[in-house]
C-alpha cells in the first residue's frame, strides 16, 4: 500500500529540512550531517583491560539498542566542541579527547561521524544519563564483538570494532 507524502526527498528545500518520519523519527537531509562521538575508555583499578562506555538508547532512531555518546553539531560548532558536549549531555562526563578513532559514514542516518577516543577527567566520574539513554555498560576490549549485533548503528559498531582491534586511525576495509 502506498500512500501520498507532504514532501519527497527529491522535491524537499533547504528549508524544509531534514524530513522527520512520524513513526521512528528517522530524520533524512539532503547531504550527510556531521556528527561526532566518543568513544569513554576507562581502566578500573582492579581491571586487566580498557572498557569502552557504551549506551543503550531510550528514543528512536534505535530505540533499545546500544551506542556511543554522539549527536550532530551544532551550528559553528567543531566536531571536537560536539563530542565534548554530546558525551557530558548523555553521559554526565567531562572529557579529555585524546585521539581520533576514525571517521564513519552511515548511510541510513545520512550522517558523516568523527569518533574520538576520550577519558573523563575525573576518572571517579559516575555516569549520569539523560532521557536518551535508559541505561550504560562499561564493556571490556575482550567482550566487544558479543555487542557488535547489539548497537543500534552500524557506523558506531564498526567505530567499536576498530577500538577493540586497536585499529584506531586506519581507513576501515569495509568501507573501501
Amino acid at each position: 500500500m502506498s500512500r501520498a507524502v507532504a514532501i519527497c526527498p527529491h522535491c524537499v528545500r533547504p528549508d524544509e529540512q531534514p524530513l522527520v518520519c512520524d513513526r521512528c523519527a528517522w530524520r533524512w537531509h539532503a547531504n550527510p550531517k556531521p556528527a561526532a562521538a566518543v568513544l569513554v575508555e576507562r581502566k578500573a583499578d582492579d581491571a586487566a583491560e580498557l572498557s569502552v562506555l557504551l549506551l543503550r538508547r531510550a528514543v528512536e532512531p534505535g530505540l533499545g539498542a546500544w551506542d556511543l555518546p554522539a549527536g550532530y553539531l551544532d551550528p559553528g560548532e567543531s566536531f571536537e566542541q560536539a563530542a565534548r558536549r554530546e558525551t557530558l549531555e548523555e553521559a554526565g562526563i567531562e572529557v579529555e579527547l585524546i585521539g581520533l578513532n576514525g571517521v564513519y559514514h552511515s548511510p541510513a542516518g545520512n550522517a558523516v561521524s568523527a569518533v574520538f577516543r576520550g577519558r573523563a577527567l575525573d576518572p571517579r566520574q559516575d555516569v549520569v544519563l539523560d532521557f536518551e539513554s535508559s541505561e550504560f555498560a562499561w564493556v571490556p576490549r575482550s567482550d566487544v564483538a558479543g555487542w557488535l549485533a547489539r548497537m543500534a548503528f552500524r557506523s558506531m559498531a564498526s567505530a567499536v570494532e576498530d577500538w577493540a582491534l586497536d585499529r584506531t586511525g586506519a581507513p576501515s576495509a569495509k568501507a573501501m
